[in-house]
């Protein structure tokens, strides 16, 4: 479990934290093996879980900028903060989380990079002054710096090895791919889910065990479903395609959205292992009785493979799926930015939960606003 409340550095409150990062202006976290965020629109939900996937990917690799373009995916460049929030450096970015045995941070930001541009324009008078170049190449560069280096972090980074994103679309669930290697990873190519087909001819093929359990979940969850079949379209493209017990055989094209979603959950579980997965509203596109098995897949992620997995929701059935501790409210103000507060530390939370299941109680005291009636202890 990468990001949680231990090991944090002094001074620290521990589980993560991030200042000028999109919305979040001084935001903090605290964060359990499987936990939602749940909270109004446009509250900060879906920043959180891009920023601790910038995390992690500065903890193990770098970002590049190709064509105008950040690779391996857009990690937010600097913005300003609300005159009621000065930073504690201009325009800079600071992202941290305590893992077991420390605390890892990165910082970068506009004001290192035009200090280094500087630097480079007065000491090479024959390139002439070409600022915008010489301020893209120390953009590319800041981002490498790591912040609080120290003797364990070769322990801390190996808790940080890789994130993996997923806020699926099912069109790009439906699309052809390429086939994977043996020597290469399992896993999507981007976070809609593109390469699904590809991922299923791997793992029928690399563990035919797992292949087969499920196909069985399959057959349980769609009782008109007979068999799934990984259909080779071209010398280097397969598709997905499913065998009804009425010996009918679907397309990809016209597979439905909810197979299409619990289809992707599924091979989730037996992708090569990450520290850290971010899931984008899992409710998305399933009937509510699939929700729960949905959830019971991602919790036994965690429980078997040790990552952990962060979600941003909308729908009370996941949150009904969650413990009182693996739920966190965010709200956001232009005055203070985004605010995170774990639902079990919201005032009468004991006494309503009495009442309530914990998506109901939710719902129950939520205005879809600022939550007030839930974060203050008033009623509805």
């Amino acid at each position: 479990m990468p990001l949680h409340a231990a090991g944090a550095a002094p001074g620290k409150s521990g589980g993560t934290s991030a200042s000028n990062y999109g919305c979040l202006f001084d935001t903090e976290a605290t964060l359990t093996p499987l936990h939602a965020f749940i909270g109004p629109n446009d509250s900060g939900k879906s920043t959180l879980l891009h920023g601790m996937r910038t995390l992690v990917q500065f903890a193990g690799s770098s970002f590049q900028q190709s064509e105008g373009r950040w690779k391996p995916f857009e990690p937010y460049l600097p913005m300003r903060y609300p005159s009621s929030q000065p930073p504690r450096k201009p325009h800079d970015i600071l992202l941290e989380c305590g893992v077991d045995g420390g605390w890892f941070a990165i910082e970068t930001g506009l004001r290192g990079l035009e200090e280094r541009a500087g630097e480079r324009r007065s000491s090479d008078t024959s390139a002439g002054d070409d600022r915008s170049n010489v301020g893209r190449h120390w953009e590319a560069h800041s981002v490498l710096w790591r912040r609080d280096r120290r003797p364990s972090d070769k322990k801390i980074l190996s808790q940080l090895r890789q994130a993996r994103l997923v806020r699926f679309d099912p069109d790009a669930l439906r699309e052809p791919s390429g086939l994977i290697p043996e020597t290469q990873p399992v896993g999507f190519l981007d976070d809609r889910g593109h390469g699904l087909a590809g991922i299923y001819f791997a793992i029928r093929n690399r563990n035919d065990d797992a292949f087969s359990r499920i196909v069985d979940d399959v057959r349980r969850h769609f009782p008109t479903i007979k068999g799934l079949r990984i259909k080779v379209v071209t010398s280097s493209e397969v598709v997905l395609e499913v065998e009804l017990v009425n010996g009918a055989r679907v397309e990809a094209t016209r597979l439905s959205e909810g197979l299409l979603y619990y289809l992707a959950f599924a091979a989730l579980h037996y992708m090569d292992p990450v520290s850290l997965l971010l899931v984008e509203e899992p409710e998305n596109g399933l009937h509510p009785a699939r929700i729960a098995e949905v959830m019971r897949i991602l919790r036994a992620i965690v429980e078997e493979s040790g990552t952990q997995v962060l979600m941003a929701t909308h729908s009370p059935l996941v949150v009904n799926e969650l413990k009182s501790d693996e739920v966190s409210v965010v709200t956001r103000t232009a005055e203070e930015g985004t605010r995170v507060k774990r639902i079990k530390d919201t005032p009468d939370f004991e006494e309503r939960s009495k009442v309530y299941a914990l998506g109901e109680l939710w719902i129950a005291y939520a205005n879809g606003d600022d939550e007030a009636p839930l974060l203050e202890g008033t009623e509805p």
